[in-house]
């Protein structure tokens, strides 16, 4: 969790993420229009890779966007109803580079009712000496992780989206068996591992991994949700404990704000009846402990109980999102979704339902959001398949459902209309490929 005291050193951290110079500025701005035509598209969303920063067009086209000064910078331009658009600039050592970028229209037609798939799903990385245990985007490219028996001698792989690999590189074997990628709120793709954490990057075609310190990115990286328009957000969720908060900070400010409390009061109910459950004995033990550690003694109790480890604990799972210029928490707990504007006011409470099926264990309690074409994705398993329903994140309403074709499918992702995940078919001792379908 993070504590207020924390709060100028969670500045400090992420001002020394920032491999270049803050003094130097560099504008770049210019003018989003459609091909052929002259009249600019309105909320184009602009994001640089792998950095935080991004912006909006206006309703004339025109964006505007300073950053600190640095040799190249990738600008993604995408929208809705325009296909994306990658645009390398180069400052060159100006102070202000002038854009004029053309996206061409695409036709989005969503359905309102159930559509289920039944095209072949393409195979992108098969190799048969070694399995894919993760993956993750980085521009036109896949990043994987892959282990030919074991993730404690895992390899980082750069690969094609048509499975050519360009480069890879072996983890340090001091960095104990690798679990998992986690793609952090500035873009990169962290490496965790049993006993380290490293931040990847590529120059060129070559893998680079910059070590992070696990106590760093447990307190500075892994809570920060997103981050847009200078500004960070980011909760103190602890898994053990039925309520959380919402906050977010700018840049160069040391206050922090409440945005959003998330909790679940019938279970809160049960979480604080359990000291009293406790005898006599222990209670008086909870009560040591906890002014030990200066914490709630009922929360030191229902971690003795084994409370937190019953059927009867649910953690919490009410992700944000930020979609366009909205920012969207799906309280699961109370059935709304929150809508709130740039500047942080609640702008309406959506009802949803999607999250109760008639069998409640269908529900997968997990989001997924397709930063392309900014359109949310809810996990559902119905005998032994995988489900995705796409969610109007304006209106909470489902709008259609997807079957995937391969009903064990992991590590499920999605980009650019397409959902990519690992699988290895049932009862074959064929390697863990990636594969995509179109969605």
């Amino acid at each position: 969790m993070i504590g207020y005291k924390h709060i100028l050193i969670l500045l400090l951290f992420l001002s020394c993420y920032i491999t270049i110079s803050q003094n130097e500025k560099i504008i770049i701005k210019g003018k989003v229009v459609e091909t052929n035509l002259e009249k600019g598209i309105e909320n184009v969303s602009i994001r640089i890779s792998n950095s935080p920063y991004s912006t909006n067009t206006n309703n004339k086209g025109e964006f505007s966007l300073t950053l600190p000064k640095k040799a190249v910078y990738k600008l993604i331009f995408s929208h809705l109803s325009y296909q994306s658009s990658v645009k390398d600039v180069k400052t060159n050592n100006l102070d202000t580079i002038q854009l004029n970028i053309s996206l061409q229209q695409q036709s989005n037609i969503l359905d309102s009712v159930s559509v289920y798939a039944t095209h072949k799903p393409e195979t992108l990385v098969a190799k048969a000496n070694y399995s894919i245990y993760d993956f993750d985007f980085y521009e036109d490219k896949l990043i994987l992780l892959t282990a030919q028996k074991s993730l404690t001698k895992a390899q980082i792989q750069l690969s094609t989206y048509e499975g050519k690999i360009i480069s890879s590189c072996e983890l340090p074997k001091q960095a104990g068996e690798a679990k998992h990628f986690f793609h952090d709120y500035e873009g990169y793709t962290d490496v965790i591992c049993k006993d380290s954490v490293f931040r990847l990057d590529v120059l060129n075609t070559d893998i680079l991994l910059y070590p992070i310190k696990q106590k760093d990115f447990s307190q500075f990286i892994e809570p920060i949700a997103d981050s847009v328009n200078n500004h960070y957000y980011y909760d103190d969720n602890w898994q053990k404990y039925p309520l959380f908060n919402y906050y977010y900070l700018k840049t160069n400010d040391s206050l922090n704000h409440l945005l959003s409390t998330i909790t679940n009061a019938d279970l809160m109910k049960l979480y604080n009846l359990e000291y009293y459950y406790l005898p006599s004995h222990l209670k008086l033990e909870a009560r040591r402990v906890a002014n030990y550690y200066k914490t709630d003694k009922r929360i030191v109790a229902a971690l003795m109980s084994g409370f937190t480890q019953s059927m009867f604990y649910e953690p919490l799972y009410a992700p944000i999102f930020i979609l366009k210029d909205t920012i969207c928490i799906f309280n699961h707990h109370n059935d709304y979704l929150y809508h709130y504007n740039k500047q942080h006011q609640l702008i309406d409470s959506i009802s949803i339902k999607y999250h109760h099926p008639k069998n409640w264990r269908e529900w997968k309690k997990q989001l997924f959001v397709d930063e392309m074409t900014n359109k949310v994705y809810a996990f559902f398993s119905k005998d032994g398949h995988h489900y995705l329903k796409q969610i109007n994140y304006q209106t909470g309403k489902e709008v259609y459902t997807y079957k995937l074709k391969h009903h064990s499918a992991e590590k499920i992702k999605i980009k650019d209309g397409y959902v990519y995940y690992v699988y290895r078919p049932f009862d074959s001792t064929q390697e863990r490929f990636l594969y995509r379908e179109k969605l």
